[in-house]
């Protein structure tokens, strides 16, 4: 029995076409494992942006290395902490949602004075904290000085939408 394959007037285009996807090297993209940390920090390299998340997983990938992360700064259980959200750091909640502020005394409080009870970028060197069966084990690690704070409040006032802006959008609702 006769094969058709390969006749016909796109024979000659598909076999191209095959020709070059082999000899330009296409490959799928290699799969990346879906939350793997991020390779950062390390002598010589510059600080990564880490999310509560990805240290929550597994602070000891990040110990001594130089992360940025951003959250809610302030002073929960009297430990100068930063929270994933503002509303766990008002519920008290710290289980594996805060991260304690450490380093010298004026540094502590010039960023306290400056920042606290805001949200805020902070970066500096991840401690994986070693667990004592105290309260303190709840923190996921600690972020030693030198401390960069960047605050991500808007640099001028917001003008906010008033009800009756938003009730013109919610018309076609009805």
């Amino acid at each position: 029995m006769p094969s058709n394959f390969g006749k016909g007037p796109w024979a000659g285009l598909s076999a191209w076409i095959v020709f070059f996807a082999l000899s330009s090297g296409c490959q799928p993209p290699a799969a990346s494992p879906p939350f793997a940390a991020p390779v950062c920090g390390k002598e010589g390299q510059q600080m990564c942006r880490v999310s509560f998340r990805a240290l929550a997983q597994g602070p000891a990938r990040f110990d001594g290395r130089r992360i940025r992360v951003e959250g809610y700064l302030g002073v929960s259980r009297e430990l100068f902490v930063l929270s994933s959200s503002k509303e766990l750091f008002e519920a008290g909640v710290t289980d594996e949602t805060s991260i304690r502020i450490r380093g010298p005394m004026d540094v502590q409080e010039r960023i306290f004075q400056k920042h606290a009870y805001s949200w805020v970028s902070v970066a500096g060197t991840f401690k994986d904290r070693e667990k004592t069966g105290t309260t303190e084990d709840l923190l996921l690690g600690e972020i030693f000085a030198p401390l960069e704070v960047q605050s991500l409040r808007w640099p001028v006032e917001v003008e906010r939408a008033t009800f009756g802006d938003v009730l013109l959008n919610l018309e076609d609702i009805k």
